[in-house]
């Protein structure tokens, strides 16, 4: 279905609404936040005259058949529970095609934009933070839901000093325990620096997953980094899957107490963590009170120095992904998020081109086969020139072509491997002339995939590449592991086509995506 808005007294197709509008009896009045979910506008109620914040679904969530039907409903549900620390929704629906909900308007900032740049909270006022947010953690549970996507990002702070508050948002993507472990078939949700070992393996997940989450944060907002934080979102994966996290004492200023807490939260296995976010944060609380009670002198003057490995990680895996969101960071232009009022757009699973669990490829084999199966270290990116009359790109060095720009009908395909032993394989495929969308485009190729008996998806969604709109698809088929970025920014639709086993995937991985960011369609 065409999204549909109404701009004065007119509706124009294929728009999202902007300042000026009314949905959902609110006048949009201001745009406060964007990301991969949407955008979020600063607005008033109407009947009750009162500022709210209205979040309106972009159009490639809203037009999936999948996604609408659980949107109220979980909405709804969402509305059912009352907390001091959480956003609360206050109406949620449908108009003209268009997805919203209506939610407290919340006068702060948002933990991500405070963390920016690798910044830091003290401990005390960390756990301070972490409590908040378990309180509204635990409220969530109790009435069946997770949130999955406990990040900085949906972390609202208001009040400063001791009157601080901390309110969770964004439970309009929450899944109800006891449903399928996904949104929907292949897919996870979650920031990829916060996400739990189980969702990254395609495993059901319950509320543990937000304990890991919220031990995540609570090791980000100390340490200036996440506990995972790697040069590569498939290092970032594997990491998750296999690495133990790095003891938060020796990177921080923290008290050495607090470790076995923190690593407790981040236990690979569910069963190991704390059972409720509440019993980690009071036992967080607990840790950082002793440390300051009981100081040793060598504690007051040592200079804390972390591992140069760990210093000179970047914190780029924290920005928000899709399955479908916000944008995967790009070797040849990096994008920031505004300051954002109302935070609660965390992408859904972007950044993600990076994932290729056994799973998705396999029906055989244990999680930790399936772990010690990723590669921690990425090849190293190096791309050389290439070009045909569709499109210029940069290729890996030192592959070997084994078709140059063939027309094969509907597209002119060029195809490379990689240097033996290795199974991996590169195409690039263009049709010029091509006036659908990237995601329509992408879409047809997934369909007839999904056929394929074989097929097994991990992610799917919109991204943003170089500026422009992409759709990125991660996948397995016929026991290989396959990433897909499909783009059309002016009539000649490109395809980026990347391919390995599954125990190799993750090696390539940076490369494929790099290759992807670098392609220029011949029109534009």
């Amino acid at each position: 279905m065409p999204l549909i808005v109404c701009v004065g007294n007119e509706m124009k197709a294929n728009q999202i609404p902007s300042v000026g509008d009314e949905l959902g009896g609110c006048r949009l009045d201001r745009l406060a936040a964007h990301g991969g979910m949407g955008v979020v506008f600063e607005a008033t109620q109407l009947t009750l005259g009162r500022r709210v914040a209205v979040k309106v679904i972009s159009p490639a969530l809203a037009n999936d058949k999948e996604f609408r039907e659980r949107f109220v409903r979980e909405a709804q549900m969402t509305a059912s529970v009352h907390h001091p620390n959480i956003v609360d929704v206050y109406d949620a629906g449908e108009q003209d095609g268009v997805l919203y909900l209506v939610m407290r308007f919340v006068d702060g900032v948002d933990l991500r934009t405070v963390l920016r740049d690798g910044g830091r909270c003290s401990a005390r006022r960390a756990a301070s933070i972490c409590s908040d947010v378990a309180a509204a953690l635990d409220a969530a549970h109790a009435a069946g839901m997770t949130h999955r996507d406990v990040t900085p990002s949906n972390i609202l702070l208001s009040g400063s000093g001791d009157d601080e508050q901390a309110l969770l948002t964004d439970f309009g993507l929450v899944k109800q325990t006891g449903t399928d472990g996904h949104t929907k078939s292949g897919t996870w949700l979650g920031t990829l620096a916060f996400v739990a070992p189980e969702a990254l393996r395609d495993d059901p997940i319950d509320q543990r997953a937000d304990v890991y989450a919220l031990g995540c944060v609570l090791f980000r907002m100390i340490a200036g980094v996440p506990p995972f934080a790697r040069d590569h979102d498939a290092a970032t994966i594997a990491a998750h899957l296999s690495d133990p996290p790095p003891l938060l004492s020796e990177v921080s200023t923290a008290p050495p107490a607090l470790d076995a807490v923190v690593n407790r939260a981040l236990a690979k296995n569910p069963a190991e963590r704390f059972a409720t976010a509440g019993q980690f944060a009071s036992a967080a609380r607990e840790a950082i009170n002793v440390g300051e009670a009981a100081p040793t002198a060598h504690e007051e003057t040592k200079t804390r120095v972390a591992p140069p490995e760990f210093a000179l990680r970047r914190a780029g895996n924290e920005q928000p992904t899709v399955a479908a969101p916000a944008q995967p960071p790009l070797p040849r232009r990096a994008r920031r998020a505004g300051v954002l009022v109302f935070a609660g757009l965390a992408a859904i699973a972007g950044a993600v081109g990076a994932i290729a669990v056994d799973r998705a490829v396999t029906a055989s084999g244990s999680s930790a086969k399936r772990s010690h199966s990723l590669s921690a270290k990425p090849a190293p990116v190096s791309l050389t020139g290439y070009s045909t009359a569709g499109y210029s790109a940069q290729v890996p060095a030192g592959w070997g072509i084994i078709e140059d720009e063939v027309d094969k009908g509907l597209y002119h395909d060029s195809v490379w491997r990689a240097p033996a032993p290795s199974k991996a394989r590169l195409t690039i495929a263009y049709r010029p002339a091509v006036k659908v969308s990237a995601d329509r485009v992408a879409q047809t190729l997934r369909g007839k995939a999904a056929t394929d008996p074989t097929y097994s998806e991990l992610a799917w969604g919109p991204i943003e590449l170089n500026g422009r709109p992409a759709t990125r698809w991660v996948y397995g088929r016929r026991g290989r592991a396959r990433m897909s970025w499909t783009m059309n920014p002016c009539g000649t639709s490109v395809a980026v086509h990347g391919s390995a086993t599954a125990s190799e995937i993750l090696r390539w991985a940076p490369t494929f995506r790099a290759v992807a960011a670098a392609v220029t369609p011949g029109c534009s």
